[in-house]
């Protein structure tokens, strides 16, 4: 029996312009402290499983998912976690349950603020999707089958000075395919893995995109053409991607008082080498004022920039497999042709 995994990905990039007075006075010099609520999921989400006999595929997921957040946040070394497991955080998840229906309750913010934490992280999911195909090859008796699955999850953040919900809540969705060819009847079901995989890949995307809204990624020094950047491939970046660099002003709207980030392209850079932690990438084409504190974000991966530099196919070259009109292949006759 052969299993094959196939993933894609359609993910609601969180770069945001506007942003909350908090999210502008965040510490500096030191890691800011942030407490992970318990992950939730929807009532709709709940019944559906329910209904489609997927409610123990979706504890897994919930289960997967709620461990891999907490660690993925944690490898990322931007922000200093509270540990919910704590003597006495019972209360304090029961408080934070409360800011969950109600943003504005400011005695939960107060625990989480007598916690030590600036910043309260509410994942929830509030999507969920197990369906399989199964086709009987009655001629081999064999039997394959097409799994699809597909996880949508979002991340509140609260702060905890006001109970308010910042405007921007990280959005990730994921869909991921199963096959299983050539199995025995009665022997093909859907496996472990790829709901793990599904749950690791989420936490990291949203771990990611926490980070890029309060804590975008910002070049620490500039050396000649050569800039170093305060994240990693822990924070989605790799090697040979394209990013966009940008100077950086904080806007106050007087009418609201929200704060606004005025961004300002300022040049672009690639990624020459990295590791988990930091990046360093080379300047690439105009300089219009690329210092220390910029802004850094990807605009176009490796991988994006490789298949756009794939040369065309040569139209005066026949095809493989062409044949001429008389059923020969080009070079097969008795006069091979001759390139030049």
């Amino acid at each position: 029996m052969r299993i094959v995994l196939r993933s894609c990905m359609a993910v609601m990039a969180l770069f945001l312009l506007p942003l909350s007075a908090s999210a502008a006075e965040l510490s500096t010099g030191e890691k800011d402290t942030i407490f992970i609520g318990a992950l939730k999921v929807q009532p709709s989400v709940i019944e559906m499983a329910e209904k489609k006999n997927r409610k123990i595929e979706l504890k897994r997921v919930v289960n997967s998912l709620e461990s891999q957040f907490i660690s993925a946040l944690n490898a990322t070394r931007v922000f200093q976690l509270v540990e919910r497991q704590r003597k006495g955080d019972i209360e304090l998840e029961q408080g934070f349950a409360a800011v969950a229906v109600d943003p504005n309750d400011k005695n939960a913010a107060q625990a989480g603020k007598m916690a030590g934490a600036k910043f309260a992280f509410l994942p929830q999911i509030d999507g969920f999707e197990d369906a399989s195909e199964t086709v009987e090859h009655l001629a081999i008796g064999r039997v394959s089958m097409s799994r699809k699955l597909f996880l949508s999850a979002v991340v509140q953040i609260v702060d905890t000075t006001t109970g308010k919900l910042l405007p921007d809540s990280p959005t990730v969705q994921l869909a991921k395919t199963e096959e299983i060819e050539n199995a025995r009847p009665g022997q093909v079901s859907g496996s472990d893995e790829v709901i793990v995989a599904l749950a690791r890949e989420m936490a990291k995307r949203l771990s990611q995109e926490v980070v890029a809204v309060l804590r975008p990624a910002k070049i620490l020094t500039v050396t000649g053409k050569q800039i170093m950047i305060n994240r990693g491939s822990e924070a989605g970046f790799g090697k040979g991607d394209l990013v966009e660099l940008y100077a950086v002003q904080n806007v106050k709207d007087e009418d609201t008082g929200e704060i606004y980030r005025n961004e300002v392209p300022v040049g672009q850079a690639v990624i020459s080498r990295i590791d988990k932690n930091q990046s360093y990438a080379t300047i690439r084409g105009d300089d219009l004022g690329i210092t220390k504190g910029c802004t850094v974000r990807v605009v176009k991966t490796a991988a994006g920039r490789a298949t756009e530099a794939e040369p065309p196919p040569d139209a005066t070259r026949p095809a493989a497999g062409t044949k001429w009109e008389n059923g020969t292949t080009p070079g097969s006759s008795e006069k091979p042709l001759k390139w030049k």
